[in-house]
């Protein structure tokens, strides 16, 4: 704590010192501070630092006023105070809006000679609107958050043979899971059918094989007898076309 003596050193350094005169000045901005209330938040006091923004006043000027809360504290504020993050959002954008506003106004009034002037204001102009308002003065847009990935739930049927007890009649039975419990729940019975004899199954499928044989060698008999039969066609025609070259006969 400084006494009332040595209190006014730091303000006799700073009229000496430019230096030291930025780093109090940026001390002061950021040490905390009571508000118009007293210590905590303020909905009375953020508000007016809402209008003072949006009326195009810088935040730090805001906080170095003494009836103001600081920086450090406004910084908590909308972290603390997701209404007044929004309303300090809108005031940075409007600020935006305003600097915009300027920096069409002063490339009108430029002249030859304040050309290059002009031009150094209005990259600041830019940059500071861009940093008061990303969502509309940024190059680069936010972007909202990706959305959560979907699940999708694949619920797989599943088929087996039930078999009747005495008769040995079979047929086939459909499961499929529950989507809230994933136990199988019986869906489907198909008729009942007399069991399969082995031997008589064979048989037939032997019955198929040696049909499919016998149907393969009759149709290359057939085959080959077209082939002949061509052949034999051509052998004639060719020995008409030698014994009667000048077709007389």
């Amino acid at each position: 704590m400084f006494s009332k003596k040595s209190d006014g050193i730091p303000k006799r350094w700073a009229r000496e010192r430019p230096g030291f005169a930025r780093v109090f000045d940026r001390a002061k901005a950021m040490a905390p501070r009571k508000t118009l209330s007293g210590q905590g938040y303020c909905a009375a006091t953020a508000e007016e630092v809402v209008a003072r923004v949006s009326q195009g006043e810088m935040l730090s000027a805001v906080c170095a006023d003494p009836a103001m809360p600081s920086l450090r504290t406004v910084m908590r504020w909308r972290s603390e105070h997701p209404e007044f993050a929004e309303e300090m959002r809108l005031a940075r954008e409007a600020l935006a809006e305003r600097f915009s506003d300027l920096g069409w106004t002063m490339a009108l009034e430029a002249t030859p000679q304040t050309a290059f002037l002009t031009q150094v204001r209005l990259k600041q102009l830019r940059w500071t609107a861009a940093v008061l308002g990303p969502r509309t003065h940024g190059r680069l847009k936010a972007a909202d958050p990706p959305e959560p990935p979907q699940t999708h739930t694949v619920l797989l049927r599943h088929f087996r043979i039930e078999e009747e007890a005495g008769t040995g009649r079979q047929r086939v039975v459909g499961f499929t899971p529950d989507p809230d419990t994933l136990l199988p729940v019986r869906t489907s019975e198909g008729p009942w059918k007399e069991p399969v004899d082995p031997v008589a199954k064979a048989a037939g499928i032997q019955a198929l094989i040696e049909a499919g044989r016998s149907g393969g060698a009759r149709r290359l008999e057939a085959r080959d007898a077209a082939e002949d039969a061509a052949r034999d066609a051509a052998r004639d025609a060719a020995r008409e076309r030698r014994d009667d070259p000048e077709g007389w006969l």
